[in-house]
């Protein structure tokens, strides 16, 4: 089998998987792409999979609420389509994401699907009367839309390294613009200042690391800049929403009367699933509000479904997902320490999304899986011989 038709079956999954109505076609392909690796791990072993204790907990978390569950049959349903896909995924790319050829494959995979849907969002956008965004367009809902970006840009700056055309930076560059362009057009706060938290530590990391070479107070000046064109572009989205003040953001009281329920009973929740609120605890939903049908917080959440133990275990992946990326950031060979300095940024930028909404969910959380399983497959296999890094040199990325 050639490489690239080993690889077809998830670049398909990539390039669909923003995309709202592929259900159907997107488990289609990662159903291929599972069957590649059973071929793959007919040869070889299954590679290593980072934080698998605490992915462990967290499956044990999910399958014990089973238990007490409001709706076990809805619970079940869930696990299979947040756990079950999820792992698939994330131990596919983990499996099929070798060489630095994998990596482009998959990135470029990513890229046109970004421009395509960017596209689409566009011409949706230019093309009706309206000065907000589409939630129910083809280009799906501007928090969706938002969140998915925040998972991409840590990818494009991977592009910069691993993509072979010589103008690769200028290239990642225009993405990231324009999708900039198409996320003022989204107007999400949010948005905006989980990315000045990403722009910051980017440079932070990029400045430690030796990528760019910038004096203190240069690196000072351009934080400011990023901080202030992000502040600007959150009061730009707040007037255009004609959003609540934050004193005045339901999502306050629904927290508070969140928390109550889970002290209520700590060590046990009403079953896995974000609908729980809704199924458990209606008295909690909001007649004025009716978008408040889940706590609007990825944790919390999780407290409702597992209880304290759920908040744990999905608070251990993310942070054994870090802590093994910002040590690959530490990497002499200089692509994968970009791939650790991506997957922090990814970490940090979905945990710090999902604290005002929680979007962890169907595509955007099999997106975060895809990029962490992607990232971590190239680092285990750049790294996984000595005479084999030594091979590749100190190749540089800018």
């Amino acid at each position: 089998m050639k490489p690239w038709m080993q690889l077809f079956p998830f670049g398909v999954f990539l390039f669909i998987l923003p995309f709202p109505g592929t259900v159907a076609l997107r488990l289609l392909a990662l159903a291929a792409g599972l069957a590649v690796c059973a071929w793959s791990w007919s040869r070889d072993a299954i590679p290593p999979i980072p934080a698998k204790y605490a992915l462990a907990l967290w499956i044990g978390c999910a399958l014990l609420s089973l238990a007490a569950a409001i709706d076990p049959s809805y619970s079940l349903g869930e696990i299979k389509n947040e756990i079950g896909y999820a792992m698939a995924a994330y131990l596919g790319f983990l499996t099929l994401t070798r060489t630095r050829a994998d990596a482009q494959f998959f990135v470029a995979a990513l890229i046109w699907g970004s421009l395509a849907l960017a596209a689409l969002a566009l011409w949706e956008h230019f093309s009706s009367d309206s000065a907000y965004w589409n939630e129910f367009g083809r280009a799906g809902g501007s928090g969706s839309y938002s969140s998915y970006l925040l998972a991409l840009l840590p990818v494009l700056l991977w592009a910069g390294c691993v993509l072979p055309h010589r103008q690769r930076w200028s290239l990642v560059a225009a993405i990231i613009a324009l999708q900039l362009v198409v996320a003022v057009l989204a107007g999400q706060r949010a948005f905006w200042l989980v990315l000045a938290l990403q722009a910051l530590l980017a440079l932070y990391l990029l400045r430690a690391r030796g990528f760019i070479a910038l004096s203190a107070p240069r690196a000072r000046a351009l934080a400011v800049v990023a901080v202030i064109l992000c502040a600007l572009a959150v009061v730009g989205a707040a007037a255009k929403r004609d959003t609540l003040t934050w004193t005045q953001d339901p999502r306050l009281a629904t927290w508070t009367a969140v928390a109550a329920r889970i002290a209520e009973h700590p060590l046990a929740g009403k079953g896995f699933g974000r609908e729980i609120m809704k199924k458990a605890y209606p008295d909690l939903l909001s007649q004025e509000y009716p978008a408040l049908w889940h706590a609007h917080n990825l944790f919390l959440n999780y407290g409702m479904s597992l209880g304290i133990p759920g908040i744990i275990s999905i608070a251990l992946i993310f942070f054994a997902l870090l802590r093994k990326f910002w040590k690959l950031s530490r990497a002499v060979d200089r692509e994968v320490a970009m791939a650790g300095i991506c997957g922090v940024l990814l970490v940090i930028g979905v945990v710090a999304r999902n604290l005002t909404n929680d979007f962890f969910q169907r595509d955007l959380a099999l997106l975060f899986w895809a990029i962490a399983g992607m990232l971590l497959g190239y680092a285990n296999h750049a790294l996984g011989g000595e005479k084999r890094l030594q091979s590749r040199g100190n190749r540089t990325c800018f």
